[in-house]
């Protein structure tokens, strides 16, 4: 009786560690891919091969970067909203895609369809002119745009940069025209050229230009003194109050990740962006380093979506 009592325990034991295990398996136990929609090179992609190796080397499995550039982020996140909601593919969201996109396109519902993770950074931007402008404060180039037509140039319509761009000149009450360009170069060339007044410009871009002497930074849009520009104000210190327009870079993952997954990697993150030589790499990327909770990228994404859908809607963007 008691050997057969021994027998039956033994395959219960048996069977409910083969029904278990698989819900207890490590993770992640085989690759992990992150999509991107920045081409090989850039500042956001330098980062996140950095952060993908410091992952792989804590998680003891390869995390493969996949650039998917184009279509204002559309194809990235395409990709990833086609992606298994396991947890081993993972998208690195610049908030254009999520804050803007949605609104200038018929596409998908980040809310719904898409899983936040952590706040990775925020991106200061920077308003430069050259080093021979008259311009030679934030308030010259307010007062100097009632006067005279001034032309400001940066990104893409529809872009980030375009955005804080609009969102600035009303707040401010600037009148300008806006030259849309298709890159950072472009646009430097033609402020030093003299074809435009002021350029709005990521730090990483203009930093060389503003060391050589060549740029002079106006203003930043950081809420302090970005330690890579430490001679550049901010935009509070120019007479705008409470005024710091950062857009974000974020990782996310496909709605109905298992929330332990979501917990593991959020946690696995913030561990090396609080790490002294990560955050210094990514300042000198022109980037804050932050390391947030889903629920600080969740409400992140709505404050943003609030206050963008009636600019968007007011300035009329469609996006192919």
């Amino acid at each position: 009786m008691f050997k057969r009592l021994f027998v039956i325990w033994a395959a219960a034991l048996m069977w409910l560690g083969l029904v278990s295990s698989p819900a207890h398996a490590a993770f992640p136990d085989r690759p992990v891919r992150i999509i991107v929609s920045n081409p090989p090179g850039g500042p956001v992609d330098v980062m996140l091969r950095v952060l993908a190796t410091r992952l792989s080397e804590m998680w003891k499995q390869p995390v493969i970067v996949e650039n998917r550039p184009g279509a204002s982020g559309m194809i990235s996140t395409s990709t990833l909203l086609k992606a298994p909601a396991d947890g081993y593919t993972l998208g690195m969201v610049v908030a254009s895609t999520i804050t803007i996109v949605p609104f200038a396109v018929d596409s998908f519902d980040p809310v719904k369809d898409l899983q936040p993770i952590s706040l990775v950074a925020r991106t200061p931007f920077v308003f430069v002119v050259r080093a021979d402008s008259p311009l030679k404060t934030w308030e010259d180039f307010v007062q100097e745009s009632r006067k005279r037509d001034l032309n400001v140039g940066s990104f893409s319509i529809g872009t980030a940069f375009h955005l804080v761009w609009e969102q600035t000149a009303r707040k401010a009450g600037i009148k300008a025209l806006y030259a849309p360009s298709s890159s950072s170069g472009t646009t430097l060339n033609n402020l030093i050229g003299g074809e435009l007044d002021v350029a709005l410009d990521a730090p990483s871009s203009s930093k060389g230009l503003l060391e050589s002497g060549r740029l002079r930074g106006l203003a930043i849009t950081s809420p302090t003194r970005f330690s890579g520009l430490p001679d550049t104000p901010t935009l509070e210190e120019s007479g705008m109050p409470g005024y710091a327009p950062q857009p974000w870079i974020g990782l996310m993952a496909p709605a109905g990740t298992p929330a332990d997954r979501v917990a593991f990697i959020q946690q696995s993150v913030a561990t090396v962006l609080k790490d002294p030589a990560m955050q210094a790499q990514m300042q000198g990327l022109g980037m804050i380093p932050i390391g947030s909770s889903p629920e600080t990228l969740a409400e992140t994404i709505q404050s943003d979506r609030n206050e963008m859908a009636p600019l968007i809607k007011d300035l009329g963007i469609r996006l192919q």
